[in-house]
This record gives C-alpha cells, sequence and structure tokens, in this order.
C-alpha cells in the first residue's frame, strides 16, 4: 500500500510538471520522497510566512487600539484628576466670596473706603484658603473699598472699573460667580485670574467681590501634569474662553474658540468624554479627553500628540514586520523569532512587575485604609495607613493576621454582618465607629467591595476606609451651634411673651395695692407676696434674656477691684461662715466697660454655684487680673477677638466636673442638680451676660479639685471710674390730665396701660397698630406723649410708626416700650431723644419715664 501511493503521487507529479518541478529543482533519478519534501517544507514555509504576517498584522491591530484605549484612559484619568483639583479650589473661593458678601450685607457699615474693620475682616476671611492670593471689595464704581492686603486705606485708592470682572457683574449682577481671563495685577505686577460675584444691597446692586487666583502657581501646576513634549493641558471658561494652556501657548489666554467641536458637538452631548481632534493652535489631531467642572463654569481638556502615544506601538510595528520579514525570507528564522518572543514575555512581565510597583505607589500614599481580606479571613495586603492604625511594623506581620483579631470588640456584633455580606457578594459602604490598635477612635468611611473571580466565585473583599473624624466633629459642633441658637431664640420669645403678660399683672396689683386702704393688712400682705411671686417670674425672664443675650444692659465704666471688694460681706453673709471666701486683686486692674448690676448677678451665682459644689463648706477664691489675647480667643462656642480684657476668676474647691459635664455647662436648663434644686439657668446667664458684654466666660473643671470660672470683659484702660448715679426720686404726678397715645396689640397689656396712666392723671388714648395711632393723632385733639410699643402687628412696626410721627410731628415725644428689653432695638437716630420702657415696668417706674419724656420735650 505504501509503495502503491507513492507510485500514484510519483506520477501524479510528472503529470503536472512546471510548477513543482520548478520548485523542487528535481534532479533526475531522484527518490520521490525527495521531491515531495522541498515541496513541504516550501508549502510549510508559505503557509508559516502567512500565517505570521497575518498574526503579526492581527497583534498590530490589537496593540494600536490597546494604545489608544490606554491612552484615553490615562488622560480622563488626568482630567478628573484636573476637575477635582480645580473643583476644590473653586468652591473653595465660592465659599470664601458667599461667605464674605453674606458678612457685608449683614454689617453695611464696613462698606466705607479703608475701613480698618473691613480690611482686618477680609485677613481673617482669606486666612483659611490657600489657593486665594486676596480678597478685594470694590463699590458701584469700581472703587476699592479694601482688600486682605491693606489696600484701599486714604493714599492708596484704587479704581477697577475697566476691568471685565467688574463690567460683566455690574451689568448682569445676578449671573452669579464670574471667572475672567489672566489679567496683570496692579499692585504686584504678576498676572492672576479673577474669581467674583455681584452682592446686593436692598435688592441693588452694591459692589464687587473678588478673589485674585494666582496664575503662576496654576500655570506651573499645569506644567507638572504629563503629557507629553508635545501634549496640552488647557483650562476654559464654559463660553468657549481660554483661560490656560500649557506647556508653551499662554499668548492664546482670553481666545474664545466656542467654534470648536469640543463646544458645539460634544460638551453639549455629554459633561465628560473623549475624541480625536485638531488642536487650535497647530492643527494637528491628538487624542483629547474633556470634563466639564461640576457647579463651575469651567471646562478642563487633556490632550496627547499620536507622536508621542503611538512611539511605542511604532516600535513594536517595526519589530513585528522585522521578524515576519525574516521568516518569509528564512523558515530558519523562526528559532530567532521564538528566542526574540521569550524576550517579549520577559519585557511583558517587567512591565507588569512596573505596573504592580506603581500600583503599590499609589495605594501606599493614598491618605486611607486599603486592605485586601481572604475568604478566610486572612489579610492579603494592607498599605501604609492599615499598618499603621493596626499598629503593625511591617506588611509581612499583617500580613500573618486574620481581620478578626483587629476588630473592635464591643463592635464585633455590627462587623460581622457586613462582612458576611460582602463575602455573599453585596458591596457595603457607611460610616463606622470604631477603636484601632493605635489608641485611636476613629469615624471611617468605609466601603467593602468583593473580590470576584471570572466565574463569580467570592475569593475575599477589599476595604478602603477614609477617616472622617474631623468632618464629623465639625458637624457636631454646627449642630450644637444651631441647637443653641435655636433655643436662644426661644427663650426669647417665651421671656418676650411672659414679659407682656408680667407687665398688665404687676401693674394692676400696684394699683390694687394703691387703692387697699391701710387697714386692709391681710389684703395688702396677698397683694405683696403677689408682687413678689411675679417679681420672681420676671427675675426669671431676665435670666433667659440673658441667656439669649436680649437682656437691657447699661455699660459704664467700672472698677471690677472696688466692686468685688464692696461684694464680699454681703458673699460672706449669703454663703454662710462655712465658707472661707478669699479674695485676690491686681492692685493695677484697668477699668472695664460692663453693666455693674448685671456683673454682681454673675458673681452672686457664681458664688451660689461653688457654694453647692462644695457642700456647704470650703474655699472660694475670687481674683482680678489684666489679660491681653494676642490672637483671638475660641471658648469652643465663638470666639472674641484679641485685645485687652479684665478677667475676673471665681474657684472653689468642690467636687469638680468631669469634661463631658464641664462641656454642657453653660448649655440653658443642663444642671447635675436633684429635681427642684435648680433651674440650670444660672451659668447660662453668666455666659448670656459675658458674651453680650463683648467678652465671654471659660470654664475649667477637674473631678476632686475644684472648678474655676474666668470672665473675659472688654477693658476700658485705666482711669477713675464713673461714679453710680444716685437712685431715681419718685417725681410728682402730673395734675395737667396730659393726652397720652398708647400703642399696644396686647389687650391685656392696652388695659393695663390705660388704668395706670388714668391713675397718675394722664389721659390715655390706647390704639392696637400703628394705622390707628396715625389717624388718631390726625384728629384735633392735641396729644403729649406718643407711647408704642416696637413690635407691632401688621406691616409697620413701632420703630416705623415712630419715624413717620418724628417726620411729621417732630416735637411730640416718644417712648418705646418691649417685653425683649434689648437697647439695640432701639435705632441709633432715637436713641439720644428716647428712653425703652422695659416691660414688665411698676408704677413708679411708668411714671419716672413719662414725666422725663415730657420733661425734655418741654426743654
Amino acid at each position: 500500500m505504501l509503495d502503491q501511493t507513492k507510485t500514484t503521487l510519483g506520477h501524479r507529479g510528472l503529470r503536472q510538471g512546471g510548477i513543482i518541478g520548478t520548485l523542487t529543482r528535481e534532479e533526475p533519478g531522484s527518490g520521490r520522497d525527495r521531491r515531495w519534501t522541498p515541496r513541504i517544507i516550501v508549502l510549510s514555509g508559505l503557509l508559516l510566512a502567512v500565517l505570521c504576517d497575518a498574526f503579526v498584522a492581527h497583534m498590530l491591530s490589537v496593540n494600536y487600539w490597546e494604545t489608544y484605549r490606554t491612552t484615553e484612559a490615562a488622560n480622563g484619568d488626568l482630567a478628573r484628576a484636573l476637575e477635582e483639583y480645580m473643583l476644590r479650589n473653586i468652591q473653595g473661593v465660592d465659599v470664601l466670596l458667599n461667605t464674605t458678601i453674606d458678612n457685608l450685607t449683614r454689617n453695611p457699615n464696613l462698606l466705607t473706603p479703608g475701613n480698618p474693620a473691613l480690611i482686618n475682616e477680609l485677613k481673617n476671611r482669606v486666612a483659611p484658603y490657600p489657593v486665594a492670593g486676596g480678597i478685594v471689595v470694590l463699590d458701584t464704581e469700581g472703587n476699592l473699598l479694601g482688600d486682605s492686603a491693606g489696600n484701599g486705606v486714604p493714599g492708596r485708592e484704587n479704581n477697577f472699573a475697566d476691568r471685565t470682572y467688574f463690567q460683566v457683574q455690574r451689568d448682569d449682577p445676578d449671573r452669579g460667580l464670574f471667572i475672567d481671563v489672566p489679567v496683570a495685577s496692579r499692585v504686584n505686577k504678576g498676572l492672576f485670574i479673577a474669581v467674583s460675584r455681584a452682592f446686593m444691597m436692598s435688592g441693588r446692586f452694591a459692589g464687587v467681590v473678588v478673589v485674585p487666583v494666582d496664575y503662576e502657581n496654576l500655570r506651573q501646576f499645569f506644567l507638572s501634569l504629563n503629557v507629553g513634549q508635545r501634549g496640552t493641558v488647557t483650562l476654559y471658561r464654559d463660553d468657549g474662553t481660554i483661560l490656560l494652556r500649557t506647556p508653551n501657548a499662554d499668548a492664546f489666554a482670553g481666545r474664545n474658540v466656542r467654534s470648536n467641536r469640543l463646544f458645539t458637538q460634544f460638551l453639549p452631548q455629554a459633561p465628560h468624554g473623549s475624541f480625536e481632534g485638531s488642536g487650535v493652535t497647530d492643527g494637528v489631531s491628538r487624542s483629547i479627553s474633556y470634563r466639564r467642572v461640576a457647579g463651575v463654569p469651567l471646562v478642563v481638556t487633556v490632550a496627547r500628540h499620536p507622536i508621542e502615544y503611538l512611539a511605542g506601538w511604532k516600535n513594536n510595528a517595526v519589530y513585528y514586520s522585522v521578524v515576519a520579514a525574516g521568516l518569509n525570507l528564512l523558515i530558519a528564522g523562526f528559532g530567532l523569532g521564538l528566542a526574540r518572543q521569550w524576550r517579549l514575555r520577559a519585557a511583558s512581565e517587567q512591565a507588569l512587575r512596573d505596573n504592580l510597583e506603581q500600583h503599590q505607589l499609589v495605594t501606599e500614599n493614598v491618605p486611607a485604609l486599603i486592605i485586601h481580606v481572604g475568604a478566610d479571613g486572612q489579610i492579603r495586603y494592607a498599605n501604609r495607613v492599615a499598618r499603621e492604625w493596626y499598629a503593625e511594623p511591617s506588611p509581612e506581620a499583617i500580613r500573618s493576621r486574620r481581620i478578626d483579631d483587629f476588630i473592635d470588640p464591643s463592635h464585633v456584633d455590627e462587623a460581622r454582618p457586613r462582612i458576611e455580606a460582602v463575602l455573599a457578594g453585596r458591596t457595603i459602604g457607611g460610616e463606622e465607629k470604631a477603636a484601632f490598635p493605635d489608641g485611636r477612635e476613629r469615624w471611617c468611611e468605609t466601603i467593602r467591595v468583593p473580590d470576584c473571580g471570572q466565574d463569580g466565585t467570592v475569593r475575599g473583599y477589599f476595604v478602603l476606609s477614609v477617616d472622617i473624624t474631623e468632618r464629623k466633629r465639625i458637624e457636631d459642633e454646627l449642630r450644637q451651634a444651631q441647637k443653641m441658637e435655636a433655643i436662644g431664640q426661644l427663650a426669647g420669645g417665651i421671656a418676650h411673651d411672659s414679659n407682656n403678660m408680667l407687665a398688665a399683672t404687676l401693674g394692676n396689683l400696684d394699683m390694687l395695692l394703691d387703692a387697699l386702704p391701710p387697714a386692709e393688712a391681710s389684703c395688702r400682705g396677698m397683694a405683696e407676696r403677689a408682687i413678689e411671686a411675679a417679681e420672681r417670674v420676671a427675675d426669671l425672664n431676665r435670666r433667659l434674656l440673658a441667656f439669649a443675650r436680649k437682656q437691657t444692659l447699661r455699660p459704664q465704666i467700672t472698677d471690677a477691684n472696688e466692686l468685688v471688694g464692696g461684694m464680699t460681706t454681703i458673699l460672706q453673709r449669703t454663703l454662710g461662715e462655712t465658707i472661707e471666701i478669699d479674695v485676690a486683686l491686681d492692685p493695677l486692674l484697668w477699668r472695664c466697660l460692663i453693666d455693674p448690676t448685671q456683673l454682681q448677678n454673675a458673681l452672686l451665682n457664681l458664688a451660689l454655684n461653688a457654694r453647692d459644689a462644695m457642700a456647704g463648706s470650703g474655699r472660694l477664691t475670687i481674683t482680678t487680673a489684666n489679660a491681653v489675647l494676642d490672637q483671638p480667643l475660641d471658648d469652643g462656642d465663638e470666639r472674641i477677638a484679641a485685645g485687652d480684657y479684665v478677667t475676673i476668676a471665681v474657684s472653689d474647691l468642690g467636687a469638680g466636673m468631669p469634661p463631658d459635664i464641664a462641656r454642657r455647662a453653660f448649655e440653658p436648663f443642663f444642671t447635675t442638680k436633684e429635681f427642684g434644686k435648680g433651674s440650670g439657668l444660672g451659668l447660662s446667664m453668666v455666659y448670656g451676660f459675658a458674651r453680650q458684654s463683648g467678652g465671654t466666660a471659660v470654664i475649667a473643671s477637674q473631678v476632686g479639685q475644684g472648678t474655676r470660672v474666668t470672665l473675659y470683659l472688654p477693658s476700658a484702660g485705666p482711669g477713675d471710674a464713673e461714679q453710680p448715679r444716685a437712685g431715681a426720686t419718685r417725681l410728682p404726678r402730673p395734675d395737667t390730665g396730659e393726652r397720652i397715645l398708647v400703642v399696644e396689640d396686647n389687650a391685656l397689656v392696652g388695659a393695663m396701660a390705660s388704668t395706670m396712666l388714668s391713675s397718675l392723671g394722664y389721659s390715655p388714648v390706647v390704639v392696637v397698630n400703628a394705622s390707628a395711632a396715625i389717624a388718631a393723632l390726625e384728629r384735633s385733639e392735641p396729644v403729649s406723649l406718643l407711647l408704642t410699643d416696637i413690635l407691632l402687628p401688621s406691616s409697620m412696626t413701632g420703630i416705623e410708626l415712630a419715624r413717620q410721627v418724628r417726620g411729621r410731628w417732630p416735637d411730640l415725644p416718644i417712648l418705646f416700650m418691649s417685653g425683649f428689653a434689648d437697647p439695640s432695638l432701639v435705632p441709633e437716630d432715637f436713641r439720644a431723644t428716647t428712653r425703652l420702657l422695659a416691660k414688665p415696668f411698676r408704677l413708679s417706674q411708668l411714671s419716672e419715664a413719662i414725666v422725663v419724656a415730657l420733661a425734655g420735650a418741654k426743654r
């Protein structure tokens, strides 16, 4: 059979003749198997060459698209990082702009050229924002009011009305944030990018606040991005204007390219993406990735030149072509090609190792815990942060541990379901609080991601934890501040309404007491006890208003040493003989500007608290001293400005308080005393009085060592204190029957005021709102005095009513009354001629206030 087959093939080969014979160059008389061997080799070689060529072409195509996709991914990652960088910086600048505008809107008195308070405010605000080169406030004409560098003072005026950012904000003040093209600074001769917002006063354009962002620093950051020698990084405004382009096209800053395909085609379709496009400067096609910066009118692009990102691919193309050509010319070169393939494999493995090193470099330097845990609970990988938190010295040491070894025992029940869920193939994320082996307790934003194989089997999971402890602390402080503000508003509102009721109660009790004959001793005693009870409620209201910082203060220059020394005897009698009082007074103590009566009440409250803390026996120490604050003092709730202060410290040797109790000591209604033995308003009143006086109160306490409360009060400098005014004498009641117009929306208070005025010999007319008051004044009957509540219903307040009356009847005296009793409620233009009568008021107080007001009008 074998011989027959050979014979048949031999004859067929002879019959076919020509081509095969020529290829094999068969010699006469050679064997048939030798004739076929060259043919097989040639055919095999041709087939192998074709296969090699096809393989090379396929590999080059695959490698080309992999190179393109890798470049596109690298561009996208870099564009995303650049977007986050610009977003973080511009959002920080925008927060600075918004908070500054809010403050200027609330304090319009700052808006004067060269105002030192404005300049100091701007300096303090710009300090936490390193990206901001400063902050500038311009008026409606573009004139410089002040900036954080101190410009704007007399002799250093500037006008910026010719700047584009000012013109844009002036022409369209509602447009919001505007980012201008780089311009030269008129101060330091460098370039900057102006980020600006307009601010409004009473619905009108009031000026512009500008933050200059240093152009050179931004350009250097762009230059540090690795996009190759021919690649570009560009920052656009979203209207197509180039703000910054690197590395070598800064001359195009300010050029508008809105007709480019980026703005006409791609951005309208998606906020981020990639495409092939021509450069706006040289027309060369590049691989471009773009991203619109979220919430900010900016667009960033990253572009790489094909010559650079395809350089490796072209090298591979040349290499594979040479190999293919060698295979086509000499089949023996197959061995050499195989050897080169091994070298390529080694290069690929090296590249893989390089990629792993880069991956490790990133994970080791990221400020977050990253670990890989196997399905058996064994730790496979832990980055540097994880090793620090888990107090492990080396990667080898932590890889010998199980994740269960590091779970806080008190949180095992919470952690176990999360681990089971992620091992079941679900991604789990959320905030967690735990104690770590390094001794710290952290709040973390944690995400657990399953590590799944190609067949879907969960081989373990990855954990990423970011420390958010500081963010949680700030959030807690914000919630606490909001709670305190809400409680203060509630306390002020309750005290205001209660004072209205007490005004009616005390007024009627006063008149009842005056009407009772001396023989009615029993009835008079009941009336006096009712008045005493009402006065105690009024005192509680004063405490509430002190906490809410709305009580009436009558500050005067006071010698704190003299005041403390004068109170020693009173305090000794109040505290009892079992309490020893030590007083240490600084002989060089400055005077302070405070309300002495309120300071006496504060010291009495502190002394009573100290007595209770010492269980009725011990030593109380009161010291005075001068204090110079070189920087603002943060008392944990608010800040007081740097400056000169007088300090009064009240110390006891009582039981003291742990830190968690001491932090809450100034909270309203918070008390550690038994039920019924304390309202929780004593220290709150002290703190409210100190804050309203322009200072603060600071508490320091240790368990078993006692407590010290220090009052910081604003200094008035050395000098003689004002002598206290003599007590007000009872002014004689009038007998002329002057007509007094009373404006009061509370019916009980209005009726009480009418009765009290009638008992004093006046002729009262009571109305409930401003419109009725204007109508009453327009009648022919003359009015001698306007007595109006500050808070009135409808659209016109007592202050607005007073301004209308002042304009139409300028000689008519005006007297304000209010349950808030806050002197700041009376505007500046009325304080010189108008008094505030605090509710609740007694009959004698009403009489004195009216007589003084009428006497001032007659002068």
